[in-house]
Order: structure tokens, then C-alpha cells, then sequence
């Protein structure tokens, strides 16, 4: 896929594009790491949903979205199953454009088909990446050095969506370990207090009101300086903990707030259901 998309920015005007199937994931990206994965997956996640809800009310395939924003705007071409978004400048040459955005929108429809490999060759690897949670869990309360080690043997490209799995496996490894046997209410705010803010004391200093957990002391991004947040592994095993608390709908971690960004602190929201 990613040949394809690099021929979408060959076009004059293009500054990147990326590809998300309708659950979010993100498939293939030309963006630079300004954008981190968990950004892109939750624009691609909610640009499909915008399209599902689309076709749903006008009862018509939704051929193309152009939203127009400052001095950029993004063109979103959905696919059977996902979208294709396009970040462009303001006054690219639209028709231009879409002489190669619409065979490359054709192209990657039809790699999609054929994702069941590929998907198979993924669940594979999420399953060799349990060693590793184990080995980070049974080492608990002294996690970072091995998370600290983990981080420096990934490549850049896999980076993040590695840290943010190996912290969700963590998380509810640690959870069973510790937190099984308690009785704690189906409450985001209550399970972040019971649950998260016990579980980071050992390594981190935070606190939590409602569905945002504010991290004043954080090890993962020490020393580290970015424009995006870096605390992939903290969100992940936030996360993790969360989900295994019975009750609890389906919940998604997002950094908002990163001290290797500048911020006083390293901040999580909470999303997915009542607080």
C-alpha cells in the first residue's frame, strides 16, 4: 500500500496521506511521525463512521468528502472498508488530484480484499508479543527498565503501536495479579482511583478526576523531546487496566498532554462510556 500512497503525493499540493480500515486501524501512512499512529487511527475511525452515517441517511454511496480547514484541506475518499484521507494545501488542483487520487482509491480497495492474510500474519505477531507483556508483568512494580528496554530495541516505524500493545497485555496481566479479587464499581472514575492511580504509585506520581488522569512524574518520556505525545506504553497498560475491570464498557486511552512536549504533565482521557 505504501507505493500507492506515495504516488498520491507525487501530485503538486499533496503534504501526506494515510489509509485506516473501518475500525480505525491504520494500514499504511506517507506522514512524517509528527503524526502518531493513535491520531491518525482515531481520524480514520471517525471518518469512516462519518461516511457509515452518510450513506445511512441520504441511502447513497458517499463518493467524496472535502473539508477545508485554515490554509489546508483534507480529501477523504472512502473504500468498501476504511477511507483514504488526503492532506493537502487549500488551493490544490481538485480535478488534477483526483485523476490519481481515484485509481489509487481503486488500487487500495482491492489490496483490502485481500487482507485476511495479512490480518492473520498480524494477529501472529500480537500473539509474540505476549512474552514480552509477561516478562514486563512479572517484573511488576519494577517495570521501566524493561519497558525502557523495549523502546530502544524497536525501529521508529513500529515504535508506537508496539509500546501501546505490550502496555494494554501489561496492563491486564497486572490486573489479574492484583486486582481480580476486588469488587469495584463499573465506573471510570471509580476504577481510575481503585484501580490505575494504585497501580502507577510505584513508578509514577498522578491523579485522576472523572475520565482524565493528569501523570506529574512520568519515566516513559524523561529526557525525551516531541511534538506528539510519547507515553504510548503508559496509555497502553492505562488502558489495559481499565479493560479488564468487569462492568465497564469498552474504553480507549488517548495522551493529550505530554511533558516530553513541554507540558506540566502527561495527560490521559479516558473515552467509551458513562463516567
Amino acid at each position: 500500500m505504501q507505493e500507492i500512497l506515495e504516488g498520491i503525493c507525487a501530485v503538486v499540493g499533496v503534504t501526506g496521506c494515510f489509509v485506516c480500515d473501518s475500525e480505525g486501524q491504520l494500514l499504511a501512512s506517507s506522514l512524517t511521525k509528527a503524526f502518531d499512529s493513535s491520531t491518525l487511527s482515531l481520524v480514520g475511525r471517525t471518518l469512516s463512521q462519518t461516511t457509515a452515517g452518510l450513506v445511512t441517511v441520504r441511502r447513497r454511496k458517499v463518493q467524496e468528502m472535502d473539508l477545508v480547514y485554515g490554509d489546508g484541506r483534507v480529501v477523504v475518499k472512502p473504500l468498501r472498508e476504511g477511507c483514504l484521507c488526503i492532506l493537502c494545501v487549500r488551493d490544490i488542483n481538485v480535478p488534477l488530484l483526483n485523476l490519481t487520487a481515484n485509481l489509487a482509491a481503486r488500487k487500495l480497495a482491492e489490496r483490502m480484499k485481500e487482507r485476511p492474510a495479512e490480518a492473520q500474519a498480524e494477529e501472529t505477531e500480537s500473539i509474540s508479543m505476549e512474552p514480552v507483556a509477561a516478562k514486563i508483568a512479572g517484573a511488576y512494580p519494577e517495570v521501566v527498565s524493561h519497558v525502557l528496554e523495549l523502546d530502544r530495541s524497536l525501529a521508529d516505524e513500529e515504535r508506537d503501536s508496539v509500546l501501546m500493545a505490550v502496555g494494554k497485555k501489561t496492563g491486564a496481566m497486572v490486573f489479574e495479579q492484583r486486582y481480580a479479587n476486588m469488587r469495584i464499581p463499573a465506573s471510570v472514575t471509580q476504577a481510575l482511583e481503585l484501580v490505575v492511580l494504585p497501580a502507577l504509585t510505584p513508578f509514577s506520581i498522578a491523579t485522576a478526576s472523572k475520565a482524565r488522569l493528569d501523570v506529574l512524574v512520568c519515566p516513559f518520556c524523561r529526557n525525551l523531546t516531541s511534538a506528539v505525545p510519547q507515553c504510548h506504553f503508559l496509555a497502553g497498560f492505562i488502558e489495559g487496566l481499565l479493560n479488564a475491570v468487569p462492568g465497564l464498557d469498552e474504553l480507549e486511552v488517548t495522551e493529550v498532554l505530554c511533558r516530553a512536549g513541554g507540558d506540566d504533565t502527561c495527560t490521559f482521557d479516558v473515552t467509551g462510556t458513562e463516567t
